[in-house]
């Protein structure tokens, strides 16, 4: 099967599609070129208004750490503070996008690695990083449909995922907020990248399907939970 067949085939023959990525280990390439590709897409489109958003956030939080302040001292402080430059942000964003995304890339194919060797199977890393890379592909479409928004819209999604339902509105204050960031992570894309990697697992460690269900939703909530990481300890600090 052709790598385009493989893609295509993800769709109505995820089964057959993942039992040929397995067999392909050197294909992880072309999902990989897609994810970046559509990161890199998100970024440049909406360059301005996640640039306007951070500089929003910034000027919100010195405010809050200046309100207990003398005006002079306050007056200061917004003074050293200098507002985030568009060459900066793309530099920040695609810099560390694409670095926090590799990171991953390998964090996701050593924790399927070792836990499908843990869980019974018959594991190699070309053909499970192979698989892990193929199941990811649904984070691209939603890249793709983010950008969409946008273009359509003109404004960034202000609560993507099932955020809202936790959602204080105070876009500072849900910044920082644990459970607003776990529940913008949860989204039709996350559960059809589950859905592709349970398929997956098999095809790669000859895994049972019940287990390979288990070491998939374990792999999502672990590198979901370092994700979350930054923002607990932000809110931690900054109250």
């Amino acid at each position: 099967m052709s790598l385009a067949s493989i893609a295509a085939a993800l769709i109505d023959r995820p089964g057959q599609a993942m039992r040929a990525a397995a067999a392909r280990p050197r294909s992880w390439w072309l999902p990989a070129l897609v994810l970046i590709a559509t990161l890199v897409t998100y970024v440049l489109v909406t360059a301005s208004a996640q640039l306007a958003l951070a500089n929003e956030q910034s000027a919100a939080m010195i405010e809050r750490i200046t309100a207990g302040m003398s005006e002079e001292q306050a007056q200061l402080v917004r003074e050293q503070s200098s507002s985030l430059t568009m060459s900066t942000f793309l530099l920040s964003a695609l810099g560390g996008g694409l670095a926090t995304m590799a990171i991953g890339w390998l964090a996701r194919g050593t924790l399927l690695h070792l836990g499908a060797l843990l869980f019974g199977g018959v594991s190699t890393w070309g053909a499970t990083f192979a698989i892990a890379l193929w199941a990811m592909l649904p984070f691209a479409v939603r890249d793709l449909v983010m950008t969409a928004v946008y273009l359509v819209q003109g404004r960034l999604v202000a609560q993507p995922g099932l955020a809202f339902l936790v959602s204080s509105g105070d876009v500072l204050a849900d910044s920082r907020s644990a459970l607003v960031a776990l529940m913008g992570n949860l989204d039709p894309f996350v559960l059809w990248h589950l859905v592709l990697l349970a398929i997956a697992i098999p095809a790669a460690t000859q895994l049972g399907r019940g287990r390979a269900v288990i070491l998939a939703i374990l792999v999502w909530a672990i590198l979901t939970g370092v994700k979350l990481i930054p923002t607990v300890i932000a809110g931690a600090l900054l109250g």
